[in-house]
């Protein structure tokens, strides 16, 4: 009797309960049913990626997009705004400029996906960027992008150059000798070296000394982001044999991107600044101007506010977008 006493309670205490607990048609985020409203933002996308190369950006959380097993946090808009108005700027503008209008719909990822945090291999190791063949590059820790701050606008740039590395190179394989070229370094432990250690063996990274693909992706994006002085005292630094690897690299990467797409990497003349590396580090040093620019009139509005004594509000990133990119600006405090 107690247990049948205890079955009508059981029974009893669910019929009470709420009924929208149940409720089939209640949405889950990220399981089909999401509804999104369409912004200038998406507009501007549409108009700078999907409409001139077929690119789709999803900056809006996905779990199917990323590992399942991982946490992650989704993306601030603000800062994705950011990030791709400096990627147009500093990987695809300088890819047409040297390498024709074309270059960017023959070769490119169909799709980036922004997640907001790093992601996390099981050793701890944080990863800033994959890439899935020539239809997909994801970037990760968006929300920590800061365009006044070159150290991070470097670091993700550099992310982005080493994933279009990859789409580069499975559209057309690199030489095969660039497999010899200090073979006996490369190491799956690659994460308990240092980089002064990797450069002494002929490698820009210790990341570089993961495998043959990796190396040539951080080779191709050191350079372009760094730039040739910086590559050349690194070169200085890595000691004869060290040194003589990477120039020997070098030397590869410049004639694959000559032959197969009809890029020079450095300048055709000294003093000329035509080569890619030249047009990247241009687009870099413009887009840091620009940020100085908006740091300098967001300090300057915040100061007359207080003097009139309307107030502190809160600053934006890329405060001319709505004149000059098409799309309004979004508040980051």
């Amino acid at each position: 009797m107690k247990r049948i006493a205890l079955l009508m309670i059981l029974f009893a205490a669910l019929a009470a309960c709420d009924k929208d607990e149940l409720n089939p048609d209640n949405v889950l985020l990220g399981m089909g049913g999401d509804t999104w409203e369409r912004t200038e933002f998406d507009d501007w996308l549409y108009e700078e990626f999907v409409l001139p190369y077929n690119i789709d950006v999803k900056y809006k959380w996905d779990p199917f997009e990323v590992n399942l097993k991982n946490n992650y946090a989704p993306v601030d808009e603000a800062r994705a705004r950011a990030l791709m108005y400096a990627i147009k700027k500093v990987w695809i503008e300088p890819y047409e400029k040297k390498g024709g209008p074309d270059i960017i719909k023959r070769a490119s990822p169909k799709r980036y996906v922004l997640v907001g945090s790093y992601e996390y291999s099981s050793t701890g190791q944080r990863t800033l960027g994959t890439a899935e063949g020539t239809n997909k590059i994801t970037l990760f820790h968006v929300n920590t992008f800061d365009p006044s701050d070159a150290g991070s606008t470097k670091d993700r740039l550099k992310t982005v150059h080493h994933e279009y590395g990859h789409t580069l190179a499975a559209t057309i394989l690199f030489p095969e000798e660039w497999k010899s070229v200090g073979k006996e370094f490369y190491t799956g432990s690659w994460q308990s070296l240092s980089d002064a250690a990797a450069l002494q063996a002929g490698f820009v990274s210790a990341y570089a000394r993961a495998n043959p693909d990796e190396d040539w992706a951080e080779t191709i994006s050191t350079i372009l982001v760094e730039g040739r002085e910086w590559f050349n005292k690194r070169v200085a630094d890595a000691g004869e044999e060290g040194g003589a690897r990477l120039r020997a690299k070098e030397s590869i990467l410049v004639g694959y991107l000559k032959s197969n797409w009809k890029i020079d990497l450095y300048e055709t003349s000294p003093g000329a600044q035509d080569g890619l590396m030249d047009a990247v580090q241009e687009a870099i040093k413009k887009l840091e101007e620009e940020s100085l620019k908006e740091q300098e009139a967001a300090a300057a509005a915040a100061a007359n506010r207080e003097l009139s004594g309307a107030g502190a509000q809160p600053l934006f990133y890329k405060s001319q977008l709505r004149a000059t990119h098409g799309f309004l600006p979004i508040a980051c405090y």
